[in-house]
């Protein structure tokens, strides 16, 4: 799941068309936009990959070492001794360990344990964990913690871009609305500014009575008055969501005045139980979740090694030489051992240690399973939301169409003196809340979007609640 949500986050980017040559900015673009180049998106990326350079630094733990030591004493004209040794270990992930050595020590006075031929002896073995410690060891549990590391951190990166989808898709929402209040407003000032020449018109002429210019002048000035204050509403919304777009070199940019937020395209999305326990599954809190989880069974498995005996086991062939031949050709009866037993007697400390990991290794499960559920009732209150959102803007649409039937009427019966001005002034009025009505749902329905993203915590979801796809 972690790797489709990366493959439809790249995507979105790739279909990005250039801002300045687009009219409009709709939602899709917008927070394609924000995912692919806002410093939070990118901040996300780098501490990905400050991990990945922790789990390549653990994945060194099995790098094969070459030391070597040169030890040399000569005194009062006596040469004590001159010792070289040589050695190449290869680890292997199954706790194996492969050795190969060369060893050369000469001199007047030396340790006979530490005598070789004089061109040197040639040894290759295996070192080998007996016990517990054969299932795993220090190593092997780094590396497997840091891989669950890698994992969780990929999640905590779809979690922030999530996290800022909710935030930019809000902000676009509010520019939407502020930007559609504004329209409005301006529409009603035409249509007060018409109504009021009109009005001056026929009362000069005789057909309509004084008190009708000072109706259409006072609503001409109230809704002035209105369209002052959505301007600078929609300039102070339009600025804000200018704060979540960059460039892909890094500069901020900007919603120039002539920029429109665009129409809101309807979906369709709808998921049952089982598509929601496999979103929440893939939720980044509890794939965070599952990873320490799954750190804290390796941690247990680890300490339980501890409290049992564990011995470890080193052999070695020997032949003279530098050349491998020799090794092979050999008889074996020329080698090296050595066997190491450890065992705790009281084990107090290590029984602390597995009881303590065993400990934090179950709530951590148990954290896992009510992040699951949290998750899943999330997703199904955030797709409800949405629905109902999305049903009303249809009930709406609906509602603004019959109260725009119902001005034409008044207007209608006005023009053959059958009702007053102020009648049509207040259908009007209602028609043009109908309309800021459907401007909030617009809003709403760009929230309940990036509630349903932070819901789900990956960006794939716009793909579905953008383009009118159900979910699969």
């Amino acid at each position: 799941m972690i790797r489709a949500a990366r493959w439809v986050a790249a995507a979105l980017v790739g279909v990005t068309a250039p801002l300045a040559a687009q009219d409009s900015l709709a939602l899709p673009a917008f927070l394609t936009q924000v995912i692919a180049h806002h410093p939070t998106a990118q901040q996300a990326a780098l501490v990905r990959r400050q991990v990945a350079a922790d789990l390549r630094a653990a994945r060194g733990g099995f790098d094969p070492v070459v030391t070597a030591v040169w030890d040399l004493k000569r005194f009062n004209g006596v040469g004590y001794f001159d010792e070289f040794d040589a050695r190449i270990t290869v680890p292997t992930p199954w706790g194996l360990d492969f050795k190969l050595g060369w060893e050369n020590a000469a001199g007047q006075i030396i340790n006979p344990e530490r005598k070789t031929p004089a061109n040197g002896l040639l040894s290759a073995g295996v070192s080998l964990p007996i016990g517990a410690r054969l299932l795993t060891d220090e190593r092997r549990t780094a590396l497997r913690q840091a891989e669950l590391a890698d994992d969780a951190a990929e999640a905590e990166r779809l979690g922030a871009v999530g996290r800022l989808v909710q935030q930019a898709a809000r902000e676009w929402g509010n520019w939407a609305e502020a930007s559609a209040r504004a329209r409005i407003a301006a529409e009603g000032v035409t249509l007060a500014q018409f109504r009021l020449d009109a009005t001056r018109r026929r009362v000069l002429a005789g057909d309509a009575a004084a008190i009708d210019s000072v109706e259409a002048a006072g609503e001409f000035e109230r809704r002035q008055v209105q369209l002052i204050e959505a301007e600078a509403a929609a300039i102070g919304a339009r600025l804000v969501a200018a704060t979540f777009l960059w460039r892909a070199d890094g500069a901020p940019d900007s919603l120039g005045a002539a920029r429109e937020p665009g129409v809101a395209i309807p979906s369709t999305l709808a998921t049952g139980p089982a598509a929601r326990r496999r979103l929440a599954a893939a939720h980044p809190l509890v794939a965070q979740a599952r990873a320490r989880a799954l750190q804290a069974e390796a941690q247990r498995r680890l300490t339980a090694t501890q409290v049992l005996p564990s011995a470890s086991l080193d052999v070695a062939s020997l032949a003279a030489g530098t050349d491998l031949d020799a090794l092979r050709a050999g008889t074996g009866t020329d080698y090296k051992a050595s066997l190491g037993l450890r065992a705790p007697l009281y084990g107090r400390r290590e029984w602390a240690r597995y009881r303590a990991a065993q400990d934090r290794a179950r709530q951590l499960a148990w954290e896992r399973d009510r992040l699951v559920r949290e998750v899943e009732l999330a997703i199904e209150r955030a797709e409800v939301d949405l629905a109902a959102v999305e049903r009303q803007a249809v009930g709406q649409r609906r509602v603004v169409a019959a109260a725009e039937a119902v001005l034409r009427a008044e207007q209608r019966r006005f023009d053959v003196g059958e009702t007053s001005l102020l009648v049509v002034n207040l259908r009007e009025r209602a028609l043009l809340d109908e309309r800021l009505r459907e401007a909030q749902l617009v809003a709403r329905r760009a929230q309940a979007i990036g509630a349903l993203v932070a819901a789900l915590g990956t960006p794939e979801v716009l793909r579905l609640v953008t383009d009118g796809r159900a979910s699969p």
